[in-house]
């Protein structure tokens, strides 16, 4: 499963530099935890994380990634992969804001966030999730 979770979110990225190639999968096994949602997940995390890593400073907003979601992916599943991600610092909120530019939702000149991509994040958690796990 984890691997064919891989190969669908790599098809949605650029080429990842150095050794990011695991990042997208750990993010999104970490957020995958009702699997109706997996596709949906996915292609957040994959739009969110490409997004991210195009840019020098891994820096993301929702106006450069939110025409990139697929249609079929409701609303509401990008608000709450959003709010997973900043949730387990996968996502850090930089301390500044931009405005939008989403007529669609009506929110057009109101400020946004402006998050940064934290690439220890999911080697964190995996780390904790693993030392959390009872002994066989």
């Amino acid at each position: 499963m984890l691997g064919d979770l891989a190969a669908e979110i790599a098809s949605h990225l650029i080429g990842l530099p150095l050794d990011y190639g695991t990042t997208v999968e750990q993010i999104a096994a970490l957020l995958v935890a009702e699997p109706r949602n997996r596709a949906a997940v996915c292609a957040v995390v994959a739009v969110v994380v490409d997004d991210a890593l195009a840019d020098p400073f891994r820096e993301t907003t929702s106006n450069r990634w939110r025409t990139r979601i697929p249609a079929w992916v409701a609303p509401q599943m990008i608000g709450v992969t959003v709010r997973r991600m900043l949730t387990l610092d996968v996502l850090v909120h930089t301390g500044r804001y931009v405005r939008s530019t989403d007529k669609h939702g009506r929110n057009t000149g109101k400020l946004m966030a402006l998050y940064a991509l934290n690439l220890a994040a999911p080697a964190l958690l995996q780390t904790r999730t693993t030392a959390e796990q009872p002994a066989a």
